[in-house]
């Protein structure tokens, strides 16, 4: 595809986001229905189980990760009402958007695909290193956190789904800026159509203007914990200024820190990607670390503020 043609097809693709024109996804029903009840805080505990229960795939996937590697030394569960009780349902309706969702990363264009998966690889990491982020600044929800970065790129998904639907044939340094120039105009959409908080899509809409300024500080937000941990999970800390990004003083870190977080953090990075079972196995130490924190970490579950909260954040804090 020529420069002509290529920016043809970028001036198309946005007349289509600004008329309206875009097919965009429908969120799976399941995530639907737990994001509602979630948000709601006097609901009971038997409407979420029975959410959950209408999906056979998920209910086996939340199980499977109560009984990982994660909660070792933890006796086995084998219904969805213990292994959500386990998890916290906080981080229960993370767990259920990453599992809906790796279902919509998916096309039939091979070239599309494998760029799909990679994209929804690299937000699940920047999910992981912004859950940690968020765990040092007390104003700032680890779970929404965690929801803020497995979504910041979620416009990649109804362009990767328009390309295919009109059979173009494109080229991937063509597809990388489409991506760039667009994905955040049509993330913004989707996610307001799924009804998310205006806090991820706001993420959604600035996570890559380094330059940014926050209307919180010097306290960070959202977008300064996905702005950071999207370029470390791009393994790209050493091009950048860091000396000139507003974000990191908001975050309280050093240029020292920016350049050094993915190897200082990496157990912990390790721990958090094993328990959203992005990994099937953990590095002997991060799992010698989750074991020990099951052991000696207060049980979670046994009131309703708990069971929101789950044994995944008491994990972390014991890693901190």
């Amino acid at each position: 595809m020529n420069t002509k043609n290529h920016q043809d097809l970028i001036a198309h693709i946005i007349r289509e986001i600004e008329q309206d024109h875009l097919e965009l996804p429908t969120l799976p029903d399941v995530a639907v229905k737990i994001q509602i009840l979630i948000n709601d805080p006097n609901v009971l505990d038997d409407k979420i189980i029975a959410a959950l229960s209408s999906d056979p795939f998920v209910i086996a996937q939340i199980i499977k990760s109560a009984n990982s590697a994660a909660f070792a030394g933890k006796p086995l569960v084998d219904n969805v009402k213990d292994a959500a009780s386990r998890l916290g349902y906080r981080q229960l309706h993370n767990m259920v958007i990453t599992i809906t969702m790796n279902k919509l990363f998916y096309s039939t264009n091979p070239a599309i695909n494998r760029r799909m998966r990679q994209i929804w690889s690299h937000s699940r990491k920047v999910a992981a290193v912004s859950y940690l982020l968020a765990s040092h600044h007390p104003h700032l929800s680890r779970e929404q956190a965690m929801l803020a970065g497995l979504m910041h790129n979620i416009g990649v998904l109804p362009l990767c789904m328009y390309i295919e639907k009109q059979q173009l044939m494109i080229e991937d340094d063509a597809l990388e800026a489409l991506i760039d120039q667009c994905s955040g105009m049509i993330g913004t959409k989707l996610l307001q159509k799924w009804n998310f908080s205006k806090e991820i899509i706001e993420v959604v809409a600035g996570y890559q203007n380094m330059h940014r300024t926050s209307n919180l500080e010097p306290k960070p937000d959202y977008v300064d914990l996905v702005l950071f941990a999207n370029i470390q999970a791009k393994g790209c800390a050493e091009t950048i200024d860091w000396k000139n990004i507003a974000t990191i003083k908001r975050l309280g870190l050093s240029e020292h820190d920016c350049l050094m977080y993915i190897e200082q953090n990496a157990q912990r990075i390790e721990v958090v990607e094993v328990l959203l079972g992005m990994k099937q196995e953990a590095h002997t130490k991060a799992n010698q670390a989750i074991g020990q924190a099951n052991v000696e970490c207060k049980p979670a579950g046994t009131t309703q503020a708990e069971k929101r909260v789950g044994l995944f954040s008491y994990i972390l804090d014991f890693l901190k």
